[in-house]
């Protein structure tokens, strides 16, 4: 209560010198249960003979109907009410403040307080809440349509030329929650609609141009290197070995980043540059677009287990390969199964992939090499494969075709050594298992498998599976 307004309320008790007069004072005051005259709560008065509770849900079931239109760079994408979004408004809280108008404080103090709710001067917000998970559902699409990453710069080694980086967007539903909340509580009284715009933040990326332009490449961390065909039938995983590898080119991990072979290369589609070759699909090979880029998975895993990167996730394949030991394959399915590595060195680390002559080569490159790896393998228990008979017309009757070989399963454990300059190591032990892989073969419709096929090698007891095809 300021002086003013202290000294004009001493003066009018001392003028009034009658019962009267105090009886008017007493007036003034809140009665007992009730709200002082004039309080506003969430912008609109109580009305006479309302309780504060009553009031307050009274304003809240209004202000929670009010609708929010929410809006991208001046496009509307979604409307909805404020209880449609799950917003909830603290009406105990309205109720609790605006009951203690003209209550508190000595008697100077409280008649100031409830004249100043006769002028309409004070107003009880009502506090609005907004979750972020119903909004989080009701922006899902929007987010993953619009959600980028920054692209980070990479080095052209042999120029030592980069890249231009780009920041990446996201948008922040949090923010956007919060932005929700403050529309909702103003203006005062207004039950017009609201319009917020939904939150987006610019992402920098951990590699910028410059940055990369400074990184040293003296090193040799480690290199690992593949075979495979180009001619025939094998010229469209060629063309996707390439592919693939160009996407991991120049790839930079700075200290602790961790990078991703789906995000680098993309999807195996041919608007991407992919062609139609064989590849495994649950244990057999068949032809599908893409076919060849687990080896360029596995040949950059294999240099980042002996480059002493750490291996974030990698999954083995559902059958050994032939162009890499067991141990070292990783497979790779966009955009569900991935390649993660990371990078532990305080020093950031280039990969460069080459290609040239059936000869797929990954190198890791940094200023220093700051570790030596030894790997070893141990097989811990193989399993028979079985036998698989498709009829089809393009055998002629008593005849055959072998489709594909079997191959025994396997389950080894893997044991990496790690010792850095230091002198301190870390140890990693990790078991892959591999299925056994169908032995295939074709033979004409209504033969006996029995009278036309050479004995099962692996297990000759096994009962052949007989499918039309």
């Amino acid at each position: 209560m300021t002086f003013g307004a202290r000294f004009t309320v001493a003066i009018a008790l001392l003028v009034a010198a009658s019962g009267a007069a105090i009886g008017g004072v007493r007036a003034t005051l809140p009665r007992d249960g009730a709200v002082a005259r004039g309080v506003r709560i969430g912008g609109a008065e109580v009305r006479e003979g309302e309780d504060g509770g009553a009031a307050a849900a009274r304003r809240a079931a209004e202000l929670l109907a009010v609708t929010v239109t929410l809006r991208w760079q001046g496009r509307t994408i979604a409307e909805a009410t404020l209880a449609d979004l799950g917003a909830t408004a603290d009406t105990r809280a309205a109720a609790r403040e605006a009951a203690r108008v003209g209550r508190e404080g000595d008697l100077f103090a409280r008649l100031d307080d409830a004249l100043e709710a006769r002028r309409g001067a004070v107003e009880v917000p009502v506090r609005v809440r907004v979750p972020v998970e119903p909004l989080a559902v009701r922006l899902g699409r929007f987010k993953d349509e619009h959600d980028t990453p920054p692209r980070s710069a990479r080095l052209d080694v042999a120029r030592h030329a980069a890249t231009a980086h780009a920041p990446g967007l996201y948008v922040d539903v949090y923010a956007t929650a919060d932005a929700i909340e403050r529309v909702a509580e103003a203006p005062r009284g207004s039950l017009e609609p609201r319009v917020v715009e939904v939150a987006g933040q610019e992402v920098p990326p951990r590699a910028t141009r410059e940055a990369v332009l400074a990184i040293r490449t003296d090193a040799v961390i480690a290199r690992y290197e593949t075979r495979f065909g180009t001619a025939g039938k094998q010229a469209g995983r060629a063309q996707n070995v390439a592919r693939a590898a160009a996407g991991m080119d120049g790839v930079v991990l700075m200290p602790a980043e961790t990078v991703s072979f789906n995000e680098n290369v993309g999807p195996r589609v041919e608007d991407n540059g992919f062609a139609l070759a064989p590849e495994i699909y649950k244990g057999e090979l068949r032809d599908g677009v893409g076919g060849g880029t687990c080896q360029v998975a596995g040949t950059l895993h294999a240099a980042a287990v002996f480059g002493g990167l750490e291996i974030v996730e990698r999954a083995s394949h559902s059958r050994p390969s032939g162009y890499i030991p067991l141990g070292l394959d990783a497979t790779v399915v966009y955009p569900y199964v991935d390649l993660k590595i990371r990078n532990p060195f305080d020093f950031p680390v280039v990969v460069r992939a080459r290609v040239e002559g059936g000869v797929l080569a990954f190198e890791l490159l940094g200023r220093e090499r700051p570790a030596t790896v030894d790997l070893a393998t141990l097989a811990l228990g193989t399993a028979a494969f079985k036998r698989k008979v498709e009829e089809t017309s393009r055998v002629a009757p008593g005849g055959f075709r072998l489709k594909q070989k079997g191959i025994r399963g396997a389950t080894i454990r893997k044991t990496r050594r790690v010792r850095l300059r230091d002198g301190s190591e870390r140890v990693e032990v990790t078991v892959d298992v591999y299925p056994p892989t169908f032995e295939i073969y074709e033979i004409a419709p209504g033969d006996d498998p029995a009278g036309v096929l050479p004995p099962a090698p692996e297990d000759p007891r096994a009962a052949a599976e007989v499918y039309s095809g």
